[in-house]
């Protein structure tokens, strides 16, 4: 659904592919009060460099923002014609993949620092980059990789460099 035309094939509006996109990343987080983890490292996590955490949430809410309201009046709602849709939607299906495969390690006590960054710091960003090359959001693969790189940092700081 398109509101608002921003330039060239870019309009503001309702990206319901995106949304969808967006709970089931955030599926882990919505059955977490229903599993109870034992220990939960990761929602008790306290950053002590304020900036990195400003930053990452700056471009981590942007990543969201783009993800579910920008549209593209060029592009299909699902694409899967050529092999550059094919491949970034096989990278997109990966990484959400990898991130549950990670949370249900997680929910059974394996909470080990790299295994977190890399399937739950890492992944993230990537698949809505991912999700933004597959769906010729670039404004969206613009913002996701500098959110990749500060959220992963962040879960090197916290995971992997904190004893």
């Amino acid at each position: 659904m398109k509101f608002i035309h921003l330039f060239k094939n870019y309009y503001l509006g309702i990206s319901f592919i995106g949304i969808a996109a967006f709970v089931i990343q955030e599926i882990p987080y919505i059955v977490m009060p229903l599993i109870k983890p034992a220990s939960n490292p990761i929602m008790n996590m306290t950053n002590e460099i304020k900036w990195i955490e400003t930053v990452q949430g700056i471009f981590g809410m942007l990543s969201m923002i783009l993800l579910m309201l920008i549209v593209r009046d060029d592009v299909k709602l699902i694409p899967r014609e050529t092999t550059k849709d094919k491949t970034f939607l096989f990278l997109m299906v990966l990484m959400i993949l990898i991130n549950f495969i990670g949370w249900i390690l997680y929910y059974m006590g394996h909470q080990y620092g790299w295994l977190i960054i890399l399937s739950q710091f890492a992944v993230v960003p990537l698949y809505y980059s991912f999700f933004g090359l597959w769906k010729s959001n670039y404004l969206l693969a613009g913002t996701a990789v500098p959110f990749f790189v500060v959220h992963t940092i962040n879960g090197i700081m916290n995971f992997a460099v904190k004893k």
